[in-house]
């Protein structure tokens, strides 16, 4: 902000200069020629100058407003006053022209209320900087805020994932390492791809929907390694949107939803199908819910919020009767 007002204070002392002075040149010494005219401008904007310094030296150093406020008027008034006194008897007085005179009662009317008058819009464009100043701070700061309790969202996210998933992913591989030691060596690798993706994709907001897409395959694969054909999804998305970006475990998370909140079986398989609209992603599922379960919806709260912090737009849940869809946005 420092250097911003000294900008102002170098652009604006000149201008506020030519304010004071041309009056007096113009309607009051029309005799005065340019030179005289030019000394009085300089003059004057170094005075400016100077009462740009004290105020932002009192802006910087002095945080209530009256106090502020009362001490730059003290500090420029009186001084600057004085000083503009000093000037115009011993510098442009004895250059006046012969039968040039001014009232003295007048004069320092004037004198006074030109001084206050350019302190005081000083004072405005100093406020009117400070004031944008204090919105960028705070703008940044809900920022860094939003950025923050996006990490924590992101954080249990992952830890929602992982203890459950790795109970059951392990327990599944205990079963296959005992019936078939090659379908266990698969499934492993799928495992390690899928648990390597999470620890690198911790650090990341944004994937491509490559990336993620990817991932939630290695997930759906170890799930139906678990399910059998009593898991099925169909996959429908046109490659010009594929290195589009989407938040992480985004897709990965509305899979697991289905997946979490429905009872299925061979004889009843749960379908879900990622496909793309509107240019949204969409998953939809068919919906077998199960007994004696009260939805906690913690997964998509969880997800909604990331969306709106990140992207400025909430996710669109459809509840049918037979169906169950979520559509959210990439860029």
């Amino acid at each position: 902000m420092k250097a911003k007002l000294l900008r102002l204070a170098l652009i604006t002392s000149p201008i506020l200069a030519l304010y004071g002075v041309a009056p007096i040149y113009i309607f009051v010494f029309k005799s005065l020629d340019f030179l005289m005219f030019l000394t009085a401008t300089i003059f004057l904007c170094v005075i400016i100058f100077l009462f740009w310094l004290v105020n932002i030296y009192l802006v910087l150093h002095i945080q209530k407003t009256y106090q502020r406020y009362a001490l730059s008027y003290v500090c420029t008034i009186v001084p600057f006053y004085l000083l503009i006194v000093c000037l115009t008897y011993f510098l442009v007085a004895p250059q006046l022209p012969q039968g040039i005179s001014f009232n003295e009662v007048h004069l320092t009317v004037y004198r006074l209320i030109s001084i206050t008058a350019i302190n005081t819009i000083i004072l405005v464009i100093i406020n009117s900087v400070s004031l944008q100043y204090q919105k960028e701070s705070a703008e940044l700061e809900v920022k860094n805020l939003k950025v923050s309790n996006l990490e924590a969202q992101k954080q249990a996210l992952l830890q929602q994932l992982q203890p459950h998933f790795l109970f059951n992913a392990l327990s599944t591989l205990k079963y296959l390492i005992g019936e078939n030691a090659e379908e266990a060596e698969n499934y492993l690798l799928k495992l390690s791809e899928f648990l390597r993706y999470s620890v690198q994709a911790h650090q990341k907001d944004w994937v491509t929907l490559a990336e993620e897409l990817r991932f939630t395959q290695d997930y759906l694969s170890l799930q139906q390694v678990r399910f059998g054909e009593a898991l099925q999804c169909s996959i429908e998305l046109p490659e010009a949107v594929l290195n589009q970006k989407i938040p992480v475990y985004a897709l990965q998370t509305l899979v697991e939803n289905a997946i979490k909140h429905n009872a299925f079986t061979t004889k009843k398989p749960l379908y879900i199908r990622i496909g793309y609209d509107n240019k949204q992603l969409v998953v939809t599922n068919n919906k077998l819910p199960k007994q004696l379960q009260t939805p906690s919806g913690t997964g998509l709260e969880n997800l909604n919020r990331r969306y709106q912090l990140i992207m400025n737009q909430a996710i669109t849940v459809s509840n049918e009767e037979n169906q169950f869809t979520v559509s959210v946005g990439i860029l």
